[in-house]
């Protein structure tokens, strides 16, 4: 689990309570990686039509769906629970 999730505690008992949450919610968790890695696929099939690049400013869009995958895959790795990837 990453420190993100407990940074804002500063009590060592409430830290402990907070994580054994984070980890029983872990279905529900993984749940929204799956809808995020579907959202992922979609952008990506949308990359790869040529229609993408006959759009004015499709650079622009380019930079955008760039940004929105970074976002994607930033919130995947807060989602990553196992214990042995605690940074």
């Amino acid at each position: 689990m990453k420190t993100a999730w407990t940074q804002h505690l500063t009590d060592p008992e409430e830290k402990v309570k907070f994580e054994e949450s984070v980890l029983h919610s872990k279905w529900i968790l993984e749940h929204l990686s799956t809808l995020l890695d579907m959202m992922e696929k979609s952008l990506n099939r949308q990359e790869i039509s040529p229609r993408a690049y006959d759009q004015p400013n499709w650079d622009y869009r380019q930079a955008h769906a760039n940004g929105y995958r970074q976002c994607l895959n930033n919130i995947q790795e807060l989602l990553t629970l196992d214990r042995k990837e605690h940074k």
